[in-house]
């Protein structure tokens, strides 16, 4: 069953995950929404059949010029055009339907106004990315290229190549699908990639891991295992002694990846 939550407030992306087993096995589907109050308009229209086609095209060019749609769309069935609009306002909206009023008198047959609430975006579990809202797009975030997701209230940071977005998952639900040693949890509100890390430092009873962009995080009791065996196999051989027990080594530097 799939989980969608609604959001509040200026688009917001939501990923939920569904399971699909089948004979070949168990792969993953996840769909991402986006809810949104800005103002979206989908505008149907079925043209009069006995119009002229040179002034039916010159209509759709005049609509996919326009400023204000966003995308148009021709179909075959109960209507012959859709397009997508993306007014600052009603008024905004109302001016410009009024601009159109009588080529739509003469050229359109029927005319309805769907109004936007949410889009559904479908992924299968084998994509190897993260997909983040960024301005009116979604933009599709390598794996490979985050350094590391912060939680953030009912959202997550996600810090990638110098920049962050923010992204409605949860902590739990990103951590399985980073399943892996490419990934390390250091406590309840981060994940970091461990190339990100640039050394694990023992303080008392405590360790911390410094980071390549300056921050310094500390590391829970219950992922201090995990790190110093990824610290294990990022040494050679010679030096992974040194790790085995917590008080022989002040601080460690994990290899560059």
């Amino acid at each position: 069953m799939v989980r969608l939550a609604a959001i509040s407030g200026k688009w917001r992306l939501n990923e939920s995950r569904t399971d699909y087993s089948s004979g070949a096995g168990q792969h993953v589907t996840y769909v991402d929404s986006i809810d949104c109050d800005e103002l979206r308009i989908i505008l149907c229209l079925e043209f009069e059949r006995h119009a002229p086609p040179h002034e039916i095209a010159a209509l759709k060019m005049a609509l996919v010029d326009s400023q204000e749609v966003s995308y148009s769309v021709e179909s075959a069935g109960s209507f012959d055009f859709l397009v997508e609009l993306s007014p600052a306002d009603m008024a905004s909206f109302n001016a410009w339907m009024k601009s159109f009023g009588a080529a739509f008198a003469k050229l359109v047959a029927r005319c309805e106004e769907c109004f936007v609430c949410r889009r559904y975006v479908r992924r299968t579990g084998g994509d190897r990315a993260l997909w983040v809202r960024s301005g009116d797009s979604l933009k599709r975030i390598d794996l490979a290229a985050v350094d590391k997701i912060v939680a953030d209230g009912d959202y997550v940071q996600v810090f990638a190549d110098s920049h962050h977005w923010l992204l409605h998952s949860t902590m739990h639900s990103l951590r399985t699908r980073l399943e892996g040693d490419e990934f390390l949890q250091l406590h309840r509100s981060i994940i970091v990639r461990r190339g990100f890390i640039d050394r694990l430092a023992h303080h008392g009873r405590s360790w911390t891991a410094h980071l390549r962009d300056g921050s310094v995080e500390r590391i829970s009791k219950t992922h201090v295992a995990e790190a110093l065996q990824a610290t294990r196999s990022a040494m050679p051989e010679s030096e992974s002694s040194s790790i085995v027990h917590l008080g022989e080594a002040p601080e460690l530097r994990l290899a560059k990846s």
